[in-house]
């Protein structure tokens, strides 16, 4: 074989391998990631692949893996909810999204699918605070709630946090650092919603 069909050959391996990846890597931003188990849609629009690669860059779980994805769209596909539920949590995880111009615009949350263990631990660290604790005492059980960074960086950082809210107060939790970082009371000022 001469040297020119040689290289010809080799030229076509190369080829061949890049395309290979190419459609490899085209594959895997199209696929569910790992921590998501099942997805079903309620109303699934032509372009539902498109939406959910723009939801697996916003969404995730909080030290779990979810075992349910439910996506709802608008018959027009411009308003989106998204329900999680988590291995380890009986609570869920709501988004809720527009979809206009192939962006996806997050609107709203309300992330409670935190597995037991950190919740606990989220309130243990809100109950070490003596005002949290005087006012939870005769509260009972608490709600405890992710705080995406998009809204934890008005209040402290850009970094996930944890709330922890009783009848009448809520502490801010900041889990990496084992501290509350912000606390509310009923009837103050910037008082969050418990809704």
């Amino acid at each position: 074989m001469n040297i020119q069909a040689k290289l010809v050959i080799g030229l076509i391996v190369v080829a061949l391998a890049l395309g290979a990846g190419l459609s490899l890597s085209q594959r895997q931003t199209d696929a569910k990631p790992s921590w998501v188990n099942e997805v079903q849609w309620s109303y699934k629009p032509d372009n539902a692949q498109k939406i959910e690669n723009l939801l697996w860059a916003q969404i995730s779980p909080y030290r779990t893996e979810y075992t349910l994805v439910n996506i709802s769209a608008s018959s027009d596909g411009q308003r989106l909810r998204l329900t999680a539920t988590a291995k380890d949590s009986d609570n869920l995880d709501i988004y809720d999204f527009t979809y206009e111009e192939d962006k996806l615009l997050l609107t709203g949350y309300l992330l409670e699918a935190i597995p037991q263990a950190y919740r606990n631990d989220a309130i243990g660290i809100a109950l070490e605070d003596r005002e949290v604790a005087a006012s939870a005492a005769s509260s009972g059980s608490p709600t405890v709630r992710r705080v995406l960074p998009v809204t934890s960086g008005k209040f402290y950082a850009p970094k996930t946090l944890l709330s922890v809210t009783w009848g009448g107060i809520s502490a801010l939790v900041d889990p990496d650092d084992k501290k509350v970082v912000k606390v509310w009371k009923a009837g103050t000022s910037g008082y969050p919603d418990r809704g």
